[in-house]
Order: C-alpha cells, then structure tokens, then sequence
C-alpha cells in the first residue's frame, strides 16, 4: 500500500509535469512548423539552444545579477513600508481611511503610466528599483492588514496567560497566524515586482539589464529566438523566486502552537 502511495506521488510530482510541458512545447513545435516563418514564431529547438548559450557568457550572470539587484532594493524597502503602514491601518480605521484612497490609485493605474511619469524625476539605473517598490507596498499592506484583523483575541490572552515573552509570542502565535497572509502577499507581490521591474528595464532602456537585452533582440538585433531565450530567462527567475517564497513559509499550522507553548512554558 505503502509502495503504491510511493507511485501515485512520484507520478503527480514528476511525470505529469513533463507530459504537460512536453505537450505544450510539442503545439509551439507544432505551431512554429506551420507558421513556416522564424521571424515571427521560432522553433523550440532554436530558442533553447540560445537560451543555453548564454549560460556559457559571463554576460548572462552580470545581467541577471544587474536586474536581480534592482528587484532586491525595490522588494526589500516595499515590503518593509508595507509592513510598516499595515499595523497602524489595521489598528485604526481613520488611518486606514487615509492611506486606502492612495494604494486604491496605484492598483488602478497601469505600470506604464507610472513609469512614464517616474521616468522624468528618476534616473534609468534607479526607476526599475522605484517601480518594483511601488508595486510591492499595496499588496503587503493589503494582505499584512487582513490578517492582522484576522487574529484570534482568545489566542492572544492565551499568550498572557502562559507569560510569553515579546519573541516567544511572535514565534508562536504572531507569525504562525500571519504566515498564510505573508505568504500570498509576498508570493503576489515577488511576481508582480519583477515584472514589472523586466518591463520598466525595457521601456526605459536601462543598460546591462534582461530588460535591455529583450528590448535589443527586438528592435536592433531582430532576433526573435534571442528575444524568446531572453524571456525564458524571465519565466525561469519568476519560478524561483515564487518556489524561494513557498520553502521559506513551509510550516506546520498555526493550531498547533498552543500545544507547543503548552510544552515550553
């Protein structure tokens, strides 16, 4: 039953992915072929084979490393200001009031118009960074908030009554109740950052950056396998960065945290 269990699991985590992906590369070799026309739609074998090619480049990893920088600085000061004003805007209802109409406008206004307009005061090498923390800070505080107005009261005494201290009280009931909440906000927000990030990079030019080289394949090199292993390069991040969020909140369930204050106390 045992070794059963074993196969079903291997066959859901492993062999089903690569059905679903080798099906759909087999329609864009499919779709490529009948197209007849590499300009406009080239073949997988030709855009794996210059994705691979810049693995063997120096160029690959300093670009990487240019854009990855930009997300970092953006990622990082966004989810810190989105912290920062989450607390006092589930706490406060005139607080909320003041800040929602501002995160209601940045959510209704597309990335582009921000970039247009950021793009006069900010220089080409700091707007990607700029753009990414404006993206972050609404849905850390949206998600943040939620879950603070979420939390349990009777939980809280609970953590008086068995004296937790300030670090114990975070470990074992603040972020085990708010880790569902960060989780999806910093999942959402990673994605959405770097896009955003990769698209201002391309309306903006900024030099040794992916977004550069996307915007190069396409409007100087022409080169649209070039353009899809640079996008690859993209997808290829995004999965990382989104699998990075989902190992670093890998933990049991917050209903068991009593139990565990109930052993240490």
């Amino acid at each position: 039953m045992e070794q059963t269990n074993k196969s079903k699991t291997i066959v859901k985590r492993i062999l089903i992915p690569i059905l679903t992906l080798a099906f759909w590369i087999g329609i864009w070799a499919f779709s490529a072929w009948r197209v007849g026309v590499p300009f406009i739609l080239p073949t997988p074998a030709s855009v794996f084979s210059d994705f691979f090619s810049l693995f063997g480049t120096s160029e690959l990893y300093l670009t990487v490393l240019r854009s990855l920088s930009s997300l970092a600085l953006g990622f990082v000061a966004g989810v810190f200001v989105g912290v920062l004003l989450a607390v006092p805007s589930a706490l406060s209802k005139l607080f909320d009031s003041l800040v929602s109409p501002v995160f209601t406008v940045i959510r209704a206004t597309p990335v582009a118009s921000f970039i247009i307009l950021a793009w006069v005061f900010l220089d080409n090498d700091i707007l990607p960074g700029f753009i990414c923390f404006l993206m972050t800070v609404p849905i850390i505080w949206s998600s943040l908030s939620e879950g603070i107005r979420a939390l349990d009261p009777a939980l809280f005494e609970v953590t008086k009554v068995y004296r937790f201290g300030l670090f114990k009280t975070i470990r074992l009931y603040l972020f085990p109740m708010l880790s569902p909440f960060l989780s999806s906000g910093l999942s959402t927000a990673l994605g959405l950052a770097w896009k955003s990030t990769v698209a201002t990079e391309i309306l903006v030019h900024t030099p040794s950056s992916i977004g550069y080289h996307i915007w190069d394949a396409r409007a100087w090199s022409i080169d649209t396998s070039m353009l899809f292993a640079w996008t690859l390069v993209v997808i290829v991040i995004s999965i990382l960065l989104d699998a990075l969020v989902s190992l670093l909140f890998k933990r049991k369930p917050a209903s068991v945290f009593l139990e565990r204050g109930d052993r240490r106390a």
